[in-house]
């Protein structure tokens, strides 16, 4: 699944790009098209190519070199001013996807997001010398840290919100309940009752594939529809019930762990007698093994295993039957092997390798590796290699097809999502259990439970009430490391790091849009 958070510039960030967490609006359909018909392609002009972009590299403004990519910039803050004191210590939203800033002034970098009804503790107030994006130039100092204007929340005696945003039952491993479409045909989804009843038209065709946040289910003349999350309305028909995602979790990891380690990919992974040797047992898919010995012989490589304790107890019984030593092929494992902290990582402490070579995650403290997972990469799409600090966590956002794309989809409500370069991210994974093959369109999938993990466990902390955080100095952020140990070549930075680039986004529109011209003029009559 193609990973995009929706871009839009918003008024206090003319000099910067602000990425939200609201969704952007499907691209408008041309006159007389039906929305999920494919139509005819249609002629028109090819738009021509932009100029190359200038930046300005060791202190010269230049086009990029062929493989370089654009070097971080970090935004130029002026010294926050001082709260006043004020008798109000907590504050209630009262307008949607409030914009958390780091000062009180138009053009401050975006730091967070709020939900709608969070109450919030604040120390202090600010008036600014500007009504320009806050009328009344009054603004509320937040805890733990950044500013609102005051019209987007009003006080309250009420205590601050105690609770995440994302509440997950007792038992359960999803904040949601979700469907997905089964149908052939497109399935219509429109944006509120109200829209529904009054005969408007669909705010989207949902396609087979595309999934939905439910909250309950709703009958309308006799007939059966789904109210999602969010408050949209869909048929239940051409629709299936998806469950609480994959129960796979990775491990903890502690000095006593083994390394090399792994975990077995096929459903039976074969065991051998020697490297290229005879059958003598198996061993169920995701087994952890400890990696004791590899060799190359003809052309491939043969490890030397040994379950670990707690996956010995649950093994095969032929598993531990047989040669003392037991062998399996190296591609019948997911490998995992502790890394020194590479060059390019941010020395904040803790960082995430990724090696998409064997589709393992790990989560280090400094050098000390403290928890292992399985993971899904891209496949058709694949997930860019290099080191990218983590831009914006987000509670939960939907991925949806950008105007570029020329195949819509719509997943509805992905959780824990840790944004590492412009619309790429680790997320949570609801719709398959495929963890350890690369299947994404260029985001990291992981499972629900590993999702959560990661997401409380790389800082800062989310605030309740908030639905988003955001570093303003990348330099200061969660480096993950991605890299693919299959690959001869050395490691390189594929893509610059940060949050979706306006200008990146036009180029991609306007290529799309030029092959999108020639398909149609060579498909003319």
């Amino acid at each position: 699944m193609l990973c995009f958070l929706s871009v839009r510039i918003q008024a206090p960030a003319l000099s910067a790009l602000v990425c939200s967490v609201v969704l952007a609006q499907p691209a408008p359909l041309p006159s007389g098209q039906t929305p999920g018909v494919s139509q005819a392609p249609v002629a028109r002009e090819v738009p021509p190519p932009r100029p190359p972009r200038k930046f300005l590299i060791d202190g010269r403004l230049r086009p990029l070199k062929p493989g370089e990519v654009r070097p971080y910039v970090p935004p130029e803050l002026e010294p926050e001013p001082e709260a006043e004191a004020t008798e109000v210590k907590v504050v209630e939203v009262v307008e949607e996807d409030v914009q958390v800033l780091a000062r009180p002034w138009y053009g401050a970098p975006m730091v967070g997001n709020l939900v709608l009804g969070a109450r919030l503790p604040i120390r202090g107030t600010f008036q600014a010398r500007s009504s320009r994006y806050c009328t009344g130039r009054k603004w509320w100092a937040l805890l733990p840290f950044g500013w609102i204007c005051a019209r987007q929340a009003r006080p309250t005696a009420g205590p601050p919100t105690d609770t995440p945003v994302l509440q997950v039952a007792p038992g359960e491993r999803l904040p949601f309940r979700y469907v997905m479409v089964s149908s052939q045909e497109p399935i219509p989804m429109w944006a509120n009752i109200e829209d529904f009843k009054e005969g408007r038209d669909p705010e989207r065709m949902l396609e087979k594939g595309d999934s939905v946040a439910i909250d309950k289910l709703w009958k309308f003349d006799g007939e059966s529809f789904y109210l999602s999350v969010e408050g949209r309305v869909l048929p239940t028909r051409g629709t299936y019930t998806l469950g609480q995602g994959s129960s796979w979790q990775g491990v903890l990891l502690d000095e006593k762990t083994h390394f090399p380690m792994g975990w077995v990919l096929p459903e039976h992974g074969k065991l051998l007698d020697a490297p290229g040797g005879k059958p003598v047992g198996v061993l169920p898919r995701r087994t952890r093994v400890d990696i004791l010995e590899e060799v190359q012989q003809g052309g491939k490589r043969f490890l030397r295993v040994q379950p670990s304790d707690a996956a010995a107890a649950n093994a095969a019984p032929a598993a531990t039957a047989g040669p003392a030593a037991l062998w399996m092929s190296a591609a019948e494992v997911n490998e995992v092997r502790r890394r020194q902290m590479p060059a390019g990582v941010n020395p904040v402490g803790r960082w995430i390798d990724v090696d998409v070579g064997e589709q393992t995650l790990v989560a280090y403290e400094g050098d000390r590796p403290i928890f292992a997972t399985l993971i899904s990469s891209g496949r058709a799409v694949p997930t860019p290699l290099g080191n990218y600090p983590v831009w914006a966590k987000v509670t939960s956002i939907t991925m949806k097809s950008q105007p570029y794309d020329d195949k819509a989809y719509f997943v509805n409500k992905v959780p824990w999502v840790l944004f590492f370069q412009a619309h790429n991210a680790i997320h949570g994974a609801y719709w398959h259990d495929r963890f350890g093959v690369s299947k994404s369109h260029g985001c990291i999938n992981v499972s629900p439970l590993d999702a959560r993990y990661l997401f409380e466990w790389l800082p800062p902390a989310l605030p309740h009430g908030w639905v988003a955080v955001r570093p303003v100095d990348l330099r200061e952020s969660v480096t993950v490391h991605i890299y693919n140990s299959h690959l001869r070549r050395p490691f390189r930075q594929e893509r610059p790091i940060g949050p979706p680039d306006r200008e990146d986004e036009a180029e991609r529109l306007e290529a799309a849009e030029r092959r999108r011209a020639e398909q149609a003029a060579a498909s003319a009559p």
